[in-house]
């Protein structure tokens, strides 16, 4: 009991110490000010969402009335069972999903299915499954399963469920809630009572309380905590500790006034949301926050609530959960709602619509707010408050030089010094007119310019003439600078400025060209210039501008400001654009360069766009550190610690592969149809924050080189495939440029078909060959056939020379040398010519007979065979009787043709010459070869050839260069080799399709 009170005043004093009142608006954000998106019908979501769980692939998995559904924060995929399985019933009130991905459904009309790997497994009544509704299924620090029923308490264990009964210290009761706590502790409420089992224990304990519908939750200190109809929201004694009784004093419901909560989710910063069952929406409540006397909450007690009427999806709400990012998921039965906290935090104090343009100013002590109804105070860190009704009118808020806040409104300056306002008449004439600019000069003299009569001046309370602009109509917007010189924007890129030395007109020829001027802003001395179609800055002399050319988002900017870290925001319509100064500072000296930037848009919690045309700066940073941003629909601060980066590399996971228009589910690897050319893979990364900013890169090994950067995009499309084995590869990086290296990957094998594979190859590089041979020789025999031709031609030509010479000359030469020899005879025989005469008749009779010869030779040579032709040029070349000389024939000695005969025979003819010139040979081979080819064979045993001689022939000599001409007129090959034994070697080789006359023996010759 000693050890129950010190715990008890202790957490009350710590209570204490963190207190504010529980009725009070604290200075941390409300519902309101997280960034809300809902999902509907519309957006494929399902209805009656009845529970939530996440997977640890990030996939959030909803229990619905119309079954199972998975969402990865784009896309509501519906479960489909496997062919031949079916879920127990469409209607489910329990998930959890384990560490595994592995999914345990629990139904309302009881019993619960495993799914596992792809397959449905179903345990009921008959398989220790309570009857009745499942309203609960968790998982203990044991891995032990418990689900809770109507009926009763069971858990699954060793692959089989068990029900819990009386033995284990569970009275016959209906069970409404099961909880877990982090130390292991099973927490159970049943229609009357709490109990609790210590981890590792074997029977559970009772509490004593007596409750209504009890629910449970813990806080980050371990505190278990529940809400039940009888006293509301209260933590719980700390029973294991030996506590009794509540730190916090009970207040009694009353039967309007009862808290039921289905549902609870605690956030990073430990406060409690949650669902409210009875009084319909949500809300929010921070334990470290509460009255120094803590009592019970009931639903009078809150404040931070949330319901359709607020944008919830549907009054009818029961689960709540907080993802792994710190997103908040709440489920009704009209759709899905995320609350996300973002660095972009609305003011909801201040009204999201005026029919009077707002402004802003900050001072030291408070940011001033104006919806052109209400004069508004933010003091440091804290919401807008109302500080001064005004008349309804457009308002212009300006920061004085001397720390005071000047506003325009109505017609008429004011100013508010010491939390006092005093006002100031218009100058004389101006009566009911708007006042569209603001300025305080270096002297503290006040320019206004009001909508019709022109810019005046008050200094001291009184108004100077109107001031000549030099013929420019009413500025639409104003400032100073560090000189204390007053600056005014026009439409049409055109500004002025104002010192003691004049005016001075800057517009497009200057540098300037940003089409209407939105703002006009000083910082850190330098001069900026907003407009509609870009920035420019002004560099002393001229300005440089940045149009939205190279930033997309330099458009309509009505508001510039700089960052604690020394960066600038520029507010425009397309949202907020973030830029360091290093990249700044290289766009405007490069004129090439597009900076990056980061852009916050409603995605962000921005209210809208920028508010355009009110004359007034749409950005102002605080003294607290909160940039205030105007837009179009409401005011908002950017907090830079109102949001943790989210530093969880998003879960890749891949869907579905579709080759040729065939869908196949995704596994490891997959093996698609012969012939497949086309693959379409579809893939996405569970990160829920911001899943419309999560980028991907993918890349298929054995097609792409490098990974592609496909942005958000979230299907691969690839033509044109071949057979083979392919990789896909892919990774993602969340909204803050987290990446998931490792990604997710698909092994993918196109078998070959006939027609692509190896043996279809190999059978077409045959018939390749197979015609490339045909076609060789086909132009072979058509080469040869000309060969024949011509020789035939030659063949002719020799017979009929031959015809010639032997029916002309040699009979003509004869007939003379019959006719001289008569002469000769009739001559006396001491004549001293006669001698001489019959001498040469000798000689010509010698000439006869040779050419006799040679006419023999051209007619008979084609009947010669061509072993006899060599032997007979051999023994006419009269080698030494010493000398061997063997002649050999191979093959079946076929005819050759006669004028390859007689070229083969003047080769011969030179071969044997050089062989008895130069070898100095003992023993000649001579070999002849009818083969496929013609060959004939050389080779002695002589001094050898050089090998120079050999391959180029001997300067000034042309044998060796003649038998290689003779070669390959004849499509034929010599080579001439010197013999490593000694001795050379001349090889002739004659295709038989061009060396044969025709087939044949050598008895066929005739």
């Amino acid at each position: 009991m000693r050890l129950g009170l010190v715990l008890t005043v202790c957490s009350a004093i710590v209570l204490a110490a963190m207190s504010g009142a529980v009725h009070a608006q604290d200075r941390d954000r409300t519902i309101r000010q997280f960034h809300h998106t809902i999902w509907t019908a519309r957006d494929g979501a399902p209805a009656e969402i009845w529970a939530l769980d996440q997977g640890a692939d990030g996939f959030l998995w909803l229990g619905t009335g119309s079954g199972l559904y998975r969402f990865d924060g784009m896309q509501f995929e519906p479960f489909h069972p496997a062919s031949g399985e079916r879920l127990a019933s469409v209607d489910i009130t329990a998930i959890k999903v384990l560490g595994s991905n592995e999914v345990w459904i629990g139904y309302s009309d009881g019993g619960i299915s495993r799914l596992r790997s792809g397959h449905l497994t179903t345990y009921l009544e008959k398989d220790g499954i309570w009857p009745g509704m499942v309203v609960r299924i968790l998982q203990g620090r044991d891995d032990t399963l418990w689900a809770a029923s109507h009926g009763g308490l069971a858990r699954f264990k060793d692959g089989r469920w068990q029900r819990l009964g009386t033995d284990w210290g569970i009275p016959a009761d209906m069970v409404v809630d099961l909880f877990v706590a982090s130390d292991g502790t099973v927490w159970v409420s049943t229609a009357g009572s709490v109990y609790f089992l210590r981890h590792g224990a074997r029977r559970f304990e009772p509490t004593g309380l007596v409750t209504e519908h009890a629910t449970f939750t813990q806080t980050p200190d371990g505190r278990i905590w529940i809400a039940e109809g009888l006293h509301g929201l209260r933590p719980l004694a700390d029973y294991l500790a030996g506590e009794r009784r509540s730190p916090w004093t009970l207040q009694a419901a009353t039967p309007g006034n009862v808290l039921s909560v289905p549902g609870f989710a605690i956030d990073r910063q430990g406060v409690i949301w949650a669902t409210d069952r009875r009084n319909g929406g949500i809300f929010r409540f921070d334990p470290r926050k509460v009255a120094r006397a803590p009592r019970s909450v009931l639903p009078s007690d809150l404040t931070d609530v949330f319901r359709r009427a607020d944008g919830l999806t549907a009054e009818r709400s029961i689960p709540i959960l907080r993802d792994r990012e710190g997103n908040i998921w709440v489920g009704t039965n009209a759709g899905l709602n995320r609350f996300r906290a973002s660095e972009i935090v609305p003011d909801t104090s201040v009204p999201a619509t005026t029919a009077f343009g707002y402004s802003i100013a900050a001072m030291k002590d408070a940011t001033w707010l104006t919806d052109g109804v209400w004069l508004y105070r933010a003091l440091h860190g804290d919401i807008a408050r109302r500080f001064e009704r005004l008349h309804p009118a457009s308002t212009l808020l300006l920061r004085a030089r001397d720390g005071s806040l000047l506003y325009g409104n109505g017609g008429f300056v004011h100013r508010v010094s010491a939390g006092r306002p005093t006002r100031f008449s218009p100058p004389a004439g101006v009566r009911d007119e708007n006042i569209r600019a603001l300025a305080e000069d270096g002297s503290g003299t006040l320019w206004v310019a009001f909508e019709r009569s022109g810019v005046f001046r008050l200094k001291d309370g009184t108004w100077s003439s109107k001031v000549d602009l030099g013929g420019l109509p009413t500025p639409v917007v104003a400032t100073s600078d560090a000189t204390g010189a007053v600056w005014f924007g026009f439409p049409g890129s055109r500004v002025s400025r104002h010192d003691a030395t004049g005016m001075r007109v800057f517009s497009v020829p200057d540098g300037l060209d940003v089409g209407r001027i939105g703002i006009i802003a000083v910082h850190d001395g330098t001069l900026w210039v907003g407009g509609e179609f870009g920035v420019a800055r002004f560099d002393k002399e001229r300005f440089r501008t940045v149009t939205s050319e190279r930033v997309a988002p330099f458009f309509g900017i009505s508001g510039i400001s700089r960052t604690a870290d020394g960066g600038f925001l520029f507010n425009g319509l397309l949202g907020l654009v973030l830029i360091n100064a290093q990249e700044l500072a290289k766009a405007f000296s490069d004129t090439a360069y597009a900076p990056s930037y980061d852009l916050y848009d409603r995605g962000d919690g921005l209210p809208g766009v920028a508010q355009q045309g009110w004359h007034t700066p749409t950005l102002v940073s605080g003294a607290d550190g909160r940039t205030w941003i105007i837009s179009n629909t409401g005011v908002a601060f950017l907090d830079p610690g109102g949001r943790e980066r989210n530093r969880l590399p998003p879960p890749v996971a891949l869907l579905s592969a579709t080759p040729g228009g065939v869908t196949y589910p995704t596994t490891d690897s997959l093996e698609l149809p012969s012939g497949t050319t086309s693959l379409t893979v579809t893939y996405t990364a569970a990160s829920l924050s911001k899943p419309e900013a999560t980028r991907f890169r993918y890349r298929l090994e054995g097609v792409d080189a490098d990974w592609l950067d496909v942005g958000v995009r979230r299907e691969a499309v690839y033509n044109n495939l071949g057979p083979g084995h392919y990789r896909f590869r892919v990774i993602a990086a969340n909204e803050d440029d987290v990446w998931n290296m490792d990604g997710a990957a698909l092994d993918v094998d196109i078998p070959p078909t006939f027609f692509q594979s190896g043996l279809f190859k190999l059978l077409c590089a045959i018939a390749v060959a197979a015609l490339a041979w045909l076609a060789y020789s086909m132009r072979f025999r058509a080469v040869a056939n000309r060969i024949r031709i011509r020789m035939a031609e030659r063949i002719e030509e020799r017979e009929r020379i031959a015809r010639e010479l032997h029916d002309t000359l040699l009979q003509s030469v004869q007939a003379l040398t019959l006719r001289f020899q008569l002469a000769v005879n009739d001559l006396p025989a001491e004549t001293p010519a006669r001698p001489a005469l019959e001498e040469a008749i000798e000689l010509a009779g010698k000439v006869i007979a040779e050419g006799r010869e040679r006419v023999r030779d051209l007619r008979s040579l084609q009947n010669c065979a061509a072993e006899e032709i060599v032997a007979d040029i051999a023994r006419r070349q009269a080698f030494d009787p010493a000398v061997e000389v063997v002649v050999t024939t191979t093959g079946m000695v076929r005819v050759l043709h006669p004028l390859i005969l007689d070229e083969v025979t003047q080769i011969a003819s030179e071969a044997i010459f050089n062989i008895w010139r130069h070898a100095n040979a003992s023993r000649i081979q001579i070999d002849i070869g009818y083969g496929t080819n013609f060959s004939l064979r050389f080779a002695d045993d002589g001094v050898g050839i050089d090998a120079g001689i050999a391959g180029k022939g001997k300067e000034g000599h042309f044998g060796l260069f003649g038998m290689r001409e003779r070669a390959r007129k004849l499509r034929g090959w010599l080579a001439i080799n010197r013999l490593q034994e000694g001795g050379t070697e001349v090889l002739l080789t004659v295709p038989g399709s061009i060396a044969y006359k025709a087939a044949g023996r050598r008895g066929d010759i005739g």
